[in-house]
């Protein structure tokens, strides 16, 4: 079967732990965070979308379309699913399918779209989302668009908000990714993600380890 995949970064988020500070434009490197998870995932799939609800002249250094939320209050990581599917269908030749990321994700596997593309290859209609070392990032995943009319009638209840209440009612997968381990020794979850201002160092450490 044929998949015509876009990719979509997922920058929605409120960042509290983070006082605020879209976690998106932290430094990290000599970039920041969403320049990195850009780079990342465009290895992988073209073209991104970014799902973001801040200022779009923030990403303006990015060449990819911006997309916010469309559905009112803060609906979490499914409406941004949804803003990425209405866009991705919305283009000249639609795309089939969405493969998602988190934007304060910055080591998510190389091999990421190809392992999720490969998962649902055979059965249009199924999800598949990712894990490692037992545990579930639904964040990370491949959608099927032509499931956005079914989401945005559950995003139109305000108890309807966490993602794995939405994937359960519909087929899905569950592509397991390994640990790494760097250089030191020390285990490397590819999915670690920055919530705080420790992670944040944390991560900063991890990268000039691995650079």
């Amino acid at each position: 079967m044929d998949l015509r995949i876009a990719g979509a970064i997922l920058a929605g988020g409120q960042s509290r732990r983070m006082d605020g500070i879209d976690k998106a434009l932290l430094p990290f490197g000599e970039k920041r965070v969403i320049d990195h998870v850009f780079e990342r995932l465009s290895r992988q799939i073209t073209p991104v979308v970014l799902n973001s609800n801040n200022e779009p002249v923030l990403f303006m250094e990015l060449p990819i379309p911006v997309v916010p939320d469309d559905i009112d209050g803060f609906a979490g990581p499914l409406a941004g699913i949804l803003a990425a599917m209405e866009w991705a269908n919305g283009q000249a030749l639609p795309f089939t399918h969405i493969a998602t990321v988190a934007t304060d994700t910055p080591f998510f596997p190389d091999d990421l779209v190809d392992t999720l593309r490969r998962s649902v290859a055979d059965e249009r209609g199924c999800i598949c989302v990712a894990a490692s070392g037992g545990r579930l990032h639904p964040v990370f995943g491949i959608w099927p668009v032509s499931l956005r009319s079914d989401l945005r009638r559950w995003l139109s209840n305000e108890n309807h908000r966490r993602v794995m209440a939405w994937l359960e009612r519909h087929p899905h997968k569950i592509a397991e990714f390994p640990i790494r381990t760097e250089q030191s020794g020390v285990p490397l979850d590819p999915f670690f993600n920055i919530n705080t201002p420790e992670d944040i160092n944390e991560a900063r450490r991890r990268w000039n380890a691995i650079s």
